[in-house]
């Protein structure tokens, strides 16, 4: 939906914002206001993963009522009206509404997919990653504004509306982290079938009749990939596709060929992604999700977030290795293991020191059909699950940006 827009109700006015809103600007410190995140589900008391600072004066107050926006085009639809008083960082930006506009009505309009779109249309910036919105010139956006009768039966519905779509979004992703759970325990029972063992060292348990036990180094050589550092070409470089850490999610993998960076002939080979080779995620919030590769990847690259695991023995398959990498993640070793003090990590040699047990390769590949055979049912369900989220989603969207338009008709 284009903006501005050239039918609206006639009761409808378009105004600036600056008209709707009053920028708060006034400065705090974080040891009187209690610092906020400003999330894409709006606003709340500062989330755990965030980074913790000293106390410091240079925040923005946030009164409750206030609505509040990141204006960074990376952080695309952080914002909301805060239920809270606080403080929150000099990057966001804090209006009061005016008396023409509800706070209610406003939390809705300004999330929009529709407002979104604009609102970074108005920014700039060198980079995408550092684009961004000022007030300076985001007051000047016009936006629809009904009579406040007519707001409170928009918020009113809207707020019913969305609120049974987040109720069903929220069972779909109970129903995942369900699924997820029971496949992790098929997982563990098959490959580490003595685990929680008493009196056992290790974290798998111990070693039934017939099982070996080795470290991953003795049966897979284990790379890093390369150092993303711009995209300037130089000397014989090109672009070329590549996995980050970001590719390897729980269930599936995202190979994602737009997205590339510069390699050299000899990179390329020496970071190539083959069919059984292995990726792990090396550094970031989802350390030590692992995926293997059922295809080539010709032309592909990786990143140094990301390791690569490429077998070197034919004692161990590279199916039942990433059964074994997802069992000792979800014990809790890895986690136990990152000595590493702020970004959480699992280094090449901590990877290559895990130790673990393995059956013959009859065995083996017994155990990997069986797994493979009964996780496809439970992943088919997670797709499912996804998917409806994901168009819930889009449904909830629409509904809001025709809602704030005056392009739906709200039932009495």
């Amino acid at each position: 939906m284009s903006w501005p827009f050239e039918h609206l109700p006639h009761t409808w006015r378009m105004l600036p914002i600056s008209s709707c809103f009053e920028e708060r600007n006034e400065t705090v410190s974080d040891a009187d206001f209690e610092p906020l995140s400003v999330t894409k589900n709006g606003v709340v008391p500062r989330l755990e993963n965030v980074a913790l600072t000293n106390s410091t004066d240079n925040r923005k107050l946030v009164r409750r009522g206030d609505f509040v926006i990141n204006s960074r085009s990376d952080r695309k639809g952080s914002s909301g009206i805060s239920p809270l008083d606080g403080s929150v960082s000099v990057v966001y930006t804090v209006l009061t509404p005016r008396y023409v506009i509800s706070a209610r009505y406003a939390h809705h309009l300004l999330r929009s997919t529709a407002f979104q779109e604009e609102f970074y249309r108005w920014g700039s910036g060198i980079v995408a990653d550092l684009w961004s919105t000022r007030y300076s010139t985001m007051k000047s956006i016009s936006i629809p504004v009904p009579p406040q009768s007519e707001q409170k039966v928009i918020a009113d519905y809207l707020d019913r509306e969305t609120a049974q779509i987040d109720k069903l979004i929220a069972k779909q992703e109970q129903l995942i982290a369900t699924l997820r759970e029971r496949r992790v325990a098929a997982i563990s029972a098959a490959v580490t079938p003595n685990f929680g063992e008493s009196g056992a060292d290790d974290w798998f348990g111990s070693a039934p009749d017939g099982w070996r036990i080795a470290s991953l180094k003795q049966h897979f050589e284990i790379a890093l990939g390369k150092m993303i550092n711009g995209n300037t070409l130089s000397g014989d470089e090109e672009q070329a596709p590549y996995l980050a850490a970001g590719s390897i999610q729980p269930d599936h993998l995202v190979a994602d060929a737009t997205k590339t960076m510069p390699f050299t002939p000899s990179e390329l080979a020496k970071y190539s992604l083959l069919c059984d080779d292995i990726v792990v995620v090396e550094g970031g919030a989802g350390y030590g999700r692992s995926h293997r590769l059922t295809r080539d990847l010709p032309g592909w690259g990786f990143q140094n977030h990301v390791a690569r695991l490429r077998s070197s023995s034919a004692l161990v398959s590279s199916r039942f290795a990433t059964y074994v990498l997802k069992a000792c993640v979800a014990s809790g070793y890895v986690e136990a293991n990152n000595r590493t003090a702020t970004l959480p990590s699992l280094s090449r040699d901590v990877l290559g020191a895990i130790r673990f047990i393995y059956p013959a390769t009859d065995e083996q590949q017994r155990i990997c059909d069986a797994l493979d055979q009964r996780l496809a049912a439970s992943d088919a369900l997670i797709a499912k699950a996804e998917r409806f989220i994901e168009l819930s989603k889009e449904r909830r969207a629409a509904l809001i940006t025709a809602a704030v338009t005056g392009q739906l008709e709200i039932p009495a």
